[in-house]
């Protein structure tokens, strides 16, 4: 089988690992990638190869019944390479701006640009409206992002849908909620300028006054390799 690297650290010692037991490590079109590290290793792995089996190596928290702690590498690695696990599927989400494309495996993000400067916007859910909302903008996540910035800001973890949480909302208290994860979510700019965000992604994009962005289900899966016990 033919491995990818995602870590910041140890890549010789991962690299001589893998080959060990038998995996070719490569660059290009594996057949499944080790993301050994935490989060953001995770969400950079999934950007760099989109739909391509992850196998987690997690060293910080596990939170996921596929994240698995470094004592386990040995033998979780064994089990793959005997074909011995199973492939879970995760929700992704597409952010629609103008003619431009913003996907995220974790949650997709209003932030207003300045931080001396609220952004004020309205948001639309299959029609029910919020109106006139000013604060520092909003987080619409899905469930494996239930555990980053939605739960940072009220939300509690969850397992089916997409959550909205609002991040320091001014004069109105909206508590995080969930809603179905056929839902179409669009956002309008009302006032000042802000920036259209997804996960770790260092590309964004700019917003000002009148724009509108549409958030819903991808189309687009994301993998992770649950071994069985």
């Amino acid at each position: 089988m033919k491995v990818a690297i995602c870590s910041s650290t140890e890549k010789e010692k991962l690299n001589k690992i893998l080959t060990d037991y038998g995996f070719e490590v490569v660059n290009k079109k594996p057949d499944f990638v080790l993301c050994y590290g935490g989060d953001g290793t995770i969400l950079y792995g999934e950007r760099i190869y989109p739909g391509i089996p992850k196998l987690i190596i997690k060293t910080t928290g596990e939170c996921r019944e596929y994240d698995y702690h470094p004592r386990l590498f040995d033998s979780v690695l064994k089990k793959v390479r005997d074909h011995n696990y199973l492939v879970l599927e995760e929700m992704k989400l597409d952010a629609v701006y103008k003619n431009n494309l913003l996907t995220g495996l974790n949650e997709i993000q209003i932030h207003t640009k300045l931080p001396t400067r609220a952004v004020r916007f309205s948001v639309s859910i299959d029609g029910k409206k919020f109106e006139n909302l000013v604060g520092d903008g909003i987080i619409v996540a899905t469930p494996f992002g239930s555990t980053g910035y939605y739960l940072a800001t009220g939300g509690r973890q969850f397992k089916e849908g997409i959550g909205l949480s609002f991040n320091n909302l001014h004069s109105k208290k909206i508590f995080p909620f969930i809603t179905s994860e056929n839902s179409k979510i669009k956002i309008k700019i009302e006032r000042d300028s802000a920036i259209l965000l997804s996960d770790n992604n260092p590309k964004y994009f700019n917003l000002e006054r009148g724009d509108e962005i549409t958030i819903h289900k991808s189309s687009e899966t994301a993998r992770f390799i649950l071994v069985n016990k």
